[in-house]
């Protein structure tokens, strides 16, 4: 009974570990999502920068949002800044909340690339991702 047990073992312990060994080098080649940290949003006006360290980060004049804006023509909750796989993107939260990437109005998703120009009402922050 033993020898069977050792035998199963014998075979099976090393394809196992090939099986993990090939996990492991699938998991490292994968296109990662963006570091958190690396991206900021900068405030033309004044120049406060934001990094952006959360995978939603919320913009609005509210005390509750992550990044406060305290202009009158920003809303409460204007916008969100979203960290995907393939990413970083910006989408408005309410109907009127009108957000601009690069003087056009962003659609449900609008994806950021460094040195995109984001309005919001009359302000503008430009992405910058490391």
């Amino acid at each position: 009974m033993l020898d069977t047990v050792l035998e199963i073992a014998r075979y099976s312990l090393p394809v196992l570990a090939v099986a993990v060994l090939a996990l492991c080098l699938s998991a490292l080649l994968k296109r990662r999502a963006p570091s958190l940290g690396a991206a900021r949003l900068i405030n033309t006006a004044n120049g406060d920068s934001f990094p952006l360290v959360s995978r939603e980060t919320s913009l609005g004049r509210h005390k509750n949002c992550d990044i406060v804006l305290n202009y009158s023509t920003v809303s409460r909750q204007h916008a969100v800044v979203v960290c995907a796989k393939d990413g970083w993107y910006i989408t408005g939260v309410k109907t009127g909340s009108e957000v601009l990437v690069n003087g056009k109005k962003a659609e449900k998703k609008e994806y950021l690339k460094t040195g995109d120009k984001i309005t919001l009402g009359s302000i503008t922050l430009i992405f910058e991702n490391k």
